[in-house]
This record gives structure tokens, C-alpha cells and sequence, in this order.
């Protein structure tokens, strides 16, 4: 039984028994980050049955027959727990507080969906409770330590940081670590942006490339814009076409053919250089710096 994990017979005299009798045990769940409907997410009855519903039997049990730090523990256990203190007080009480998981991402995986907290605690979607959290698609193997959810979250700090970003982002999505895309609002196309690395150069290539490109060209053009390559944007026309390779000027020229590819500073040989056009029609990725 867990009653009698929980609560440890150990020695103490007559007297010691006399004065340390438990007058109630309560479970209080406090609202986690302001969040009112938190509490929404476990119940103090929940968590009582989860103790084997000793807070109903502690009443008259030494308190020093009560084992804080073991509840604490087995409460912590829990997947919907962030975190719990357990407190004796004068009076004879003992106070159970709980705040329930702190969500930072929603994953769906497949037909079922979690929440994962910074920790990388992860428990199940409830339709009782909703937290406003960015959402990844995905498949993240729990017995892989190498690449989490949790490795995602430069990307979404970066994407919360900017008020832009995080209003025109919709989903994270990952194929596998160099394969991640981003899945705008709009729906008219996907941003794939390979690895994280050098995540404020891409994201930066892309906001080029909105301000230069997509407002002269329109947004149902393209239906794929690939970041994978250094200091190069591949732009995937809907139709499937042969992309052209754009030449990219300093100037906000309205005849300038920007189609398919914005290149950075760092272009290789024969790539397109802003004011000269490319030599070869198919983009090639940028050579890497020694």
C-alpha cells in the first residue's frame, strides 16, 4: 500500500506521540504563471487518490510518522506536476501545494498530442484544459536524448521574441533535425529551413525576401521556400516549373526578375551576385568559408 510507503513507523516516545498528532493534511493547486485555468489541469482529488488518499487518513497519524520529502517526491513523479512543496506547520497541519505542468510546446505526433514543459516533461492533451503554446508536428522518439523537443526551443524563443514572427508562424514542423519547416498562418507556402544553424542569418534571409520578392512576385507563387543552404533562399515556384535564378539589385526596380532565389554576401562563383546575373541557371549552393 502506498499509505504505508508514506507514512514510516519510527520510534519515538509516548510523549513525542502525545504532542505531534497530525490535525489534517490539505492539497492546494496553485495557478502556474498567472494562468487561471491551470488549475483546470489536475485536482486536489485527483492528487489525493494519487496518494492513496492519505490526506483523508492523516488525521491523528504522527506527524513525525508522516514522510514530507516521500510525498513531495511521488507528487513530482507525476507528468502533470511542474512543481510541490509539502510543509508541517505548528498547528499540527501538513500543506500540500501543487503547480501543475508549465507548458512551452504542444506536440502532435501522429493521433495523439502532448504538452512538454522546459524540463521536458511530457503529458497527454486534455480537452478539459487549452494552453496557448506554439504548436510542432512531429515524431520525437522518447528514448532519444540526442534531438528533443526541447531542442526546438531556440527556434521558438527567436519566433516569441518577435512580435511579427509570432503572429505569422503557425506550426513547427520536423521531418528530422535537418529537415525542419515552418508552417506559416496564411497556408500558401512552407518554410524549410533545414537544421538550426545559423538560425538568425536564415530568418533574416527570409525577411529579405518577403520585403523584396514575395511583394512584387505574391504570395500564391511559391509553394516551398528552402533555407537549407548557407547564405541562399531556394524559392520553389507552385507549377513546379524549372526555377530562374533572380538577380538581385540594391534597388527597388520593378523589372528586376526575381523568381526563385535570393542569395546572401557569401556567394560562390557562379552564384547570382546583387546587379549581376548568374551563369548558370540552377542555384548552386554557397562554398563554405575555410
Amino acid at each position: 500500500m502506498l499509505v504505508t510507503y508514506l507514512v514510516v513507523a519510527l520510534t519515538m516516545t509516548a510523549r513525542e506521540s502525545d504532542d505531534a498528532m497530525c490535525t489534517g493534511m490539505t492539497i492546494t493547486v496553485e495557478d502556474a504563471d498567472g494562468d487561471n485555468g491551470a488549475r483546470r489541469f489536475v485536482s486536489p482529488a485527483e492528487l489525493a487518490r494519487e496518494l492513496d488518499n492519505l490526506p483523508d487518513k492523516a488525521k491523528g497519524i504522527a506527524l513525525s510518522n508522516i514522510n514530507t520529502q516521500d510525498i513531495r517526491l511521488r507528487l513530482l513523479d507525476l507528468d502533470k506536476i511542474e512543481d510541490a512543496s509539502v510543509l508541517r506547520y505548528t498547528d499540527g497541519s501538513i500543506r500540500i501545494k501543487v503547480t501543475p505542468i508549465v507548458p512551452v510546446l504542444r506536440v502532435f505526433d501522429g493521433n495523439e498530442s502532448y504538452y512538454v514543459n522546459r524540463a521536458g516533461k511530457r503529458v497527454k492533451a486534455s480537452a478539459r484544459y487549452h494552453k496557448n503554446v506554439p504548436l510542432v508536428q512531429g515524431h520525437f522518439n522518447p528514448s532519444d536524448s540526442s534531438f528533443t523537443p526541447l531542442s526546438l526551443m531556440p527556434l521558438v524563443s527567436y519566433i516569441s521574441s518577435d512580435s511579427i514572427w509570432s503572429s505569422y508562424i503557425g506550426m513547427i514542423k520536423v521531418k528530422s533535425p535537418t529537415d525542419i519547416l515552418l508552417i506559416p498562418n496564411i497556408r500558401e507556402h512552407v518554410i524549410n529551413l533545414g537544421s538550426l544553424d545559423r538560425l538568425d542569418d536564415k530568418m533574416e534571409r527570409l525577411r529579405t525576401f518577403y520585403s523584396k520578392v514575395l511583394v512584387k512576385q505574391g504570395w500564391e507563387k511559391y509553394d516551398t521556400l528552402t533555407l537549407k543552404w548557407n547564405g541562399q533562399l531556394v524559392a520553389t515556384k507552385r507549377h513546379r516549373r524549372p526555377p530562374d535564378v533572380p538577380v538581385i539589385s540594391g534597388e527597388d526596380d520593378e523589372t528586376v526578375p526575381i523568381d526563385a532565389m535570393l542569395a546572401g554576401d557569401n556567394v560562390a562563383p557562379g552564384q547570382t551576385v546583387p546587379g549581376v546575373k548568374a551563369h548558370s541557371e540552377k542555384p548552386i549552393p554557397a562554398k563554405h568559408s575555410n
